[in-house]
């Protein structure tokens, strides 16, 4: 039994350092593809929470080392719709049922793929707009772990580009992943 747990958590540090490196090149996307590799190691009730103390790590490094680039005024907007939401998602996450919870996690990834396939390039938001794509993100990540991918093009339509981008980002998804997610 405890080699299993280390065989598991060693397969979870080593796809979690892979995915850094990947997302730090994009900018984003390593909580996507690192959470069915926690689901499939530990399930979803404790994929999320290990992903949101993963993504803490990975997104704080990003936001600090872009620091002086981050456009805090979409931080604030993004904050105002990511933290109320976030709490709600994270007490759904401890009381829902998994049946329903693991339909929503593969619905939206296969989402993510089709809406960014089909609407790659949104207009762009207005900085209120951005109190929405927080609601999303909060309430998103709280349940499924990551939605990087779905609220990337909005900053990139806002204009943001290199370390403002991933900066902003970064800060931004920190909003919505520091708050405590439920446990087993």
């Amino acid at each position: 039994m405890a080699m299993d747990l280390v065989g598991a958590l060693a397969v979870a540090s080593s796809a979690a350092f892979a995915l850094a490196w990947l997302s730090a090149v994009a900018g984003f996307g390593g909580g996507v593809l690192l959470l069915p590799v926690f689901t499939g190691l530990f399930g979803l009730r404790m994929a999320v929470p290990m992903l949101t103390v993963t993504q803490l790590w990975s997104n704080g490094s990003r936001a600090w080392f872009n620091r002086r680039e981050v456009n805090w005024r979409l931080v604030r907007w993004f904050a105002l719709g990511a933290v109320p939401t976030a709490v709600l998602g994270g007490l759904l996450l401890v009381r829902a049922p998994l049946g329903p919870l693991k339909w929503l996690l593969g619905v939206s990834l296969i989402a993510v793929v089709v809406w960014r396939r089909r609407k790659p390039h949104p207009r762009r938001p207005s900085d209120p707009a951005f109190a929405g794509v927080g609601a999303g993100s909060g309430l998103g990540s709280a349940l499924l772990g990551s939605v990087g991918p779905l609220t990337a093009p909005f900053f990139l339509a806002y204009g943001l580009t290199r370390a403002a981008y991933i900066g902003t980002e970064a800060t931004s998804a920190r909003c919505s992943t520091a708050l405590p997610r439920g446990g087993p």
